[in-house]
């Protein structure tokens, strides 16, 4: 003798077509994209200054001069502006 419930149908076929098209799009899929290192040197000082002004605002070194150059005229990625470095796990 079973002790579950039998199941019981929830919505046919058309309702699950109905209300599936009714609902809000998937998230957006980002497609790949090339990236490349710019690399360039810096004297101490300007690299010092540099990292404070990002400290101070709030971001990393990359989103500050991501959005100094988008300031200046260059097209620059929306995901360049973004925070995407890796979440380091906190240890105890």
């Amino acid at each position: 003798m079973s002790k579950r419930a039998p199941l019981q149908p929830v919505a046919g076929a058309a309702t699950l077509r109905r209300v599936s098209a009714e609902a809000e799009s998937p998230a957006i899929v980002r497609v790949p994209r090339r990236t490349v290192m710019v690399n360039i040197k810096l004297d101490e000082s300007t690299a010092i200054d540099l990292a404070n002004k990002a400290v101070s605002a709030g971001v990393t070194q990359k989103q500050w001069i991501a959005r100094a150059l988008a300031a200046s005229g260059v097209k620059v990625n929306p995901l360049d502006l973004e925070d995407r470095s890796p979440r380091r796990r906190a240890t105890v």
